[in-house]
């Protein structure tokens, strides 16, 4: 009867494996266990998409400094220009004459109350904040990444157990048709055994649906044209059933950060920079000023025009008297801004606190998990052995025998998939205590 056909390698392998419990100390680092996993992270700067455009988004708040910056230097500019004059003048017709100008003018800012500086400040910030950022950007891009990777794995894993499952029930189907022939069951135990079977086949085919889009998606966030295993190594098996995992000590009382909370300091430091330009619009500016200008004009005693170089040299001050309330809106206006901030602020942080303790204790419950599962793991080998003498002496039927087999797959499965959450909150509870300064 093919119910009873089982790879032993498994069996084994998990025995031997349980045994030997403790005694290695395996590097946790899921890459580590996945070899197409650790050549995606070593090219995902290059290929992803979204790291691409974090650079270009670099880029563009340098250049929107420069531009910031360049308020405070000197222009320059240059003017050339020909013309044909025709005068009207009295007791003749009309006079026709040519005219070519230059001028040069250059302007430098003296003295704006800083308010220059505080938008080259404010340019400055917005880079910072933007490096910082990208920084994170790609570390929060890297944990999708792993995250993205594992539940493929898990799915495939769970996939390969579901036609596994199949395999077994179209054996236990036909195993109950040829009793049937033989009288030993009825009509209604083959229809049941039929309906599991096409229930399966239904579960393959959503599992598979699910499995194709994870890793379409998977493969446009990463940029790997390569192909990538998704499967389970024996390295990994050896990995998640002997090693210790413990939590990590509580260490969250100093300085921890996210996005949010440096958003929101960049915030605050831009409204105060801004507070200091609303201050400064009503008050006197004073540039330097420099130039060389050309004209004609025409001699008193002569209808010839001579030209003129004329050279400028000076301060200019320019004073916004009234601006109908607009500045002081301004200065209002940050003001209210820094104060919403502020208390946004010691929100975010406290609430980053509790989110960050609330990742230790995810750690401590799911390690607390991951030891009930393998203990489970255990319970479910030892039942299928039981189960398997059992049934070859004839003492249970095979549907208990497939029920202790399906048992001991779906056991390694909820330990697998623990492990996966375990290395997933574990990632996002490293971002919060390593988040780029």
């Amino acid at each position: 009867m093919r119910i009873i056909i089982f790879s032993f390698g498994l069996l084994c392998y998990c025995i031997s494996s349980i045994e030997n419990f403790g005694k290695i100390s395996p590097k946790e680092d899921i890459e580590f266990y996945f070899p197409s996993l650790s050549k995606i992270i070593e090219n995902i700067g290059e290929d992803a998409p979204s790291i691409k455009i974090g650079k270009e988004n670099v880029n563009e708040a340098g250049f929107n400094r420069l531009i910031a910056d360049s308020a405070q230097g000197t222009s320059v500019n240059i003017n050339i220009s020909g013309q044909s004059i025709h005068e009207n003048r009295p007791n003749q017709d009309y006079y026709q004459s040519y005219r070519t100008v230059g001028s040069i003018f250059a302007k430098k800012p003296l003295f704006h109350w800083g308010a220059l500086r505080a938008k080259s400040r404010i340019a400055q910030l917005s880079e910072e904040n933007t490096i910082r950022f990208n920084e994170s950007a790609k570390f929060s891009f890297l944990i999708k990444v792993k995250s993205e990777f594992m539940d493929i794995v898990s799915n495939k894993y769970q996939l390969d157990l579901a036609r596994e499952q199949l395999n077994l029930y179209t054996a236990n189907e036909d195993s109950i048709k040829k009793q049937k022939e033989l009288g030993f069951v009825t009509d209604l135990q083959v229809e049941d055994a039929k309906i599991v079977k096409l229930r399966q086949s239904i579960l393959i085919a959503e599992l598979e649906r699910k499995l194709e889009v994870g890793i379409s998606n998977f493969v446009f966030d990463v940029g790997y044209d390569e192909q990538i295993d998704f499967g389970i190594s024996k390295d990994f098996e050896f990995f998640y059933l002997n090693h210790q995992f413990s939590p990590e000590n509580k260490n969250i009382l100093g300085h921890i950060t996210n996005d949010k909370i440096e958003q929101l300091k960049i915030q605050i430091e831009t409204e105060k920079e801004n507070l200091k330009i609303a201050n400064a619009a009503r008050k006197p500016k004073l540039n330097l000023i420099g130039g060389f200008f050309q004209d004609q004009i025409d001699l008193p005693d002569s209808t010839d025009p001579v030209r003129r170089n004329n050279f400028l040299l000076g301060v200019e001050a320019n004073w916004a008297m009234w601006d109908s309330s607009l500045s002081k809106g301004q200065k209002l206006l940050a003001l209210a801004k820094k104060r919403k901030f502020n208390l946004q602020l010691e929100n975010s942080i406290r609430k980053l606190r509790l989110e960050t303790e609330s990742l230790h204790s995810q750690i401590e419950n799911l390690t607390k998990q991951i030891d009930a599962s393998r203990k489970l793991l255990t319970s479910s080998i030892n039942r299928f052995e039981k189960s398997k003498i059992e049934f070859e002496a004839k003492r249970i039927t095979s549907q208990n025998y497939l029920s202790s087999r399906l048992s001991l797959a779906q056991t390694k499965l909820i330990l697998i998939q623990t492990i996966f959450s375990y290395f997933k909150v574990k990632d996002l509870y490293e971002m919060h205590l390593n988040y780029p300064k």
